[in-house]
């Protein structure tokens, strides 16, 4: 019986050693790998918006550093390589090249250096130090909370930000395509996590043309702007005599933009745009003639340049430039009051009786709100909806018709 109890004991001390001695669970580290050496740099290819992470968390500076200890005043490069990335960014078109490196965590602080390729002796010229960076950005900032990202921007300032406090966005570079550039991402944190490297074009467009009232008059003194949908005035003209203009941006490829015009006398009028727009013209559109309506009383608008998202059938980003030209409308003249319709397509149901008439009056809620924050008083704003009972394709037979059916109106009440 002894010895039978000694055994179980024997088997129980035996299981248990095993269990403690169980190697630990491997650590599974998810993300695309990285290049620590200007050697094996990953190829990206730009042609339009192109998206690389998230990465591993680089590790070191590979087996070989090519950035050497600098001096801390040096504005180009780097106090040393710590753990690194590095890409070989191809040209496919024409354009200014910009990117994103966004960080994981945003406490980490990711440097970055652009270099344009010479020949088959570059990454031995680099590691020498006989090259410059034509794009840097080497500063951090003082936020205890960090900063998202860094890269190059059509908005920046700066071709080279050096080391200490200072802005993450330099400069972005204009490019032709076959052209070859190498960049070198240096996260400064040693446990440090990973990153997405965005990168995309904007191309500079040109758009004239005229601006017209109801009788086919000329509007002198109308203001024309291009507007991104976050609020960013990228360019004003007034008209001239003639009602011409001439708008000249740099724009986002795959971003939408709106192109806008008012006068004192008008209503607004909006319409989107984007890059591919702009492609099989060389980047201009000319002899544009825009209407602009006369602003009257107990009198009914459309208000071009909305959008919804597909999924959500709520209004898109993109709308938001038409939305912040007739906020602005209602600030500049105090006693409006209007009446904000949705009008919705659902051919296939009873006119304004249920699922019409509720994304009718969300599409007009929003418009609403969005108001609201713009600081228009509540008592001026009526949200309402008809759902689908004035379409004006009752039996729509494209998308242009659907889109048509798909809208806001805006009615000026009259005064009591």
């Amino acid at each position: 019986m002894i010895k039978g109890i000694t055994s179980i004991l024997f088997f129980f001390l035996f299981l248990s050693t095993c269990i403690a001695q169980k190697p630990p669970a491997k650590i599974i580290i998810k993300g695309l790998p990285v290049a620590a050496d200007c050697e094996t740099a990953i190829l990206l290819k730009t042609a339009s918006k192109i998206t690389y992470g998230p990465t591993v968390p680089p590790r070191g500076y590979g087996k070989t550093m090519e950035i050497k200890a600098c001096d801390d005043q040096d504005i180009f490069t780097f106090q040393r390589e710590r753990n690194s990335s590095w890409y070989k960014l191809f040209a496919n078109e024409d354009g200014d090249l910009v990117f994103e490196i966004i960080s994981i965590n945003p406490k980490n602080d990711y440097d970055f250096m652009l270099y344009k390729w010479t020949d088959s002796t570059f990454c031995d010229e680099l590691k020498s130090g006989n090259l410059l960076p034509i794009r840097t950005n080497l500063s951090h900032t003082d936020n205890a909370r960090g900063v998202e990202l860094t890269g190059l921007s059509a908005q920046a300032n700066s071709n080279h930000v050096p080391l200490g406090v200072g802005l993450e966005l330099s400069y972005s570079l204009p490019v032709k395509k076959g052209e070859l550039y190498y960049l070198v991402v240096d996260n400064v944190q040693n446990a440090g996590q990973g990153h997405t490297l965005n990168i995309y074009y904007f191309k500079e467009i040109t758009l004239t043309g005229t601006v017209l009232d109801e009788k086919k008059q000329p509007v002198s003194g109308a203001t024309a702007w291009i507007e991104s949908r976050d609020g960013k005035i990228i360019d004003v003209t007034k008209c001239d005599e003639n009602g011409s203009y001439s708008l000249k941006a740099k724009i986002k490829d795959d971003e939408f933009y709106s192109v806008l015009f008012t006068s004192d006398q008008s209503f607004i009028e909006c319409r989107q745009i984007l890059q591919k727009e702009f492609d099989n013209t060389n980047f201009i559109q000319t002899e544009t003639n825009t209407t602009l309506r006369s602003l009257e009383l107990g009198k009914k608008y459309v208000l071009h340049g909305i959008s919804y998202n597909k999924n959500t059938k709520r209004l898109h980003a993109a709308s938001y430039p038409t939305l912040n030209a007739l906020a602005s409308l209602m600030l500049k003249n105090k006693s409006l009051k209007v009446q904000i319709e949705g009008h919705v397509n659902s051919p296939a149901v009873a006119a304004n009786t249920g699922e019409d008439k509720i994304r009718g009056q969300r599409i007009a809620d929003e418009v609403y709100n969005y108001l609201l924050n713009k600081g228009i008083a509540n008592t001026r704003i009526v949200p309402t909806t008809f759902g689908s009972l004035y379409m004006i394709y009752p039996k729509p037979k494209n998308q242009v018709e659907i889109d048509a059916n798909n809208r806001i109106e805006i009615f000026f009440l009259p005064e009591k």
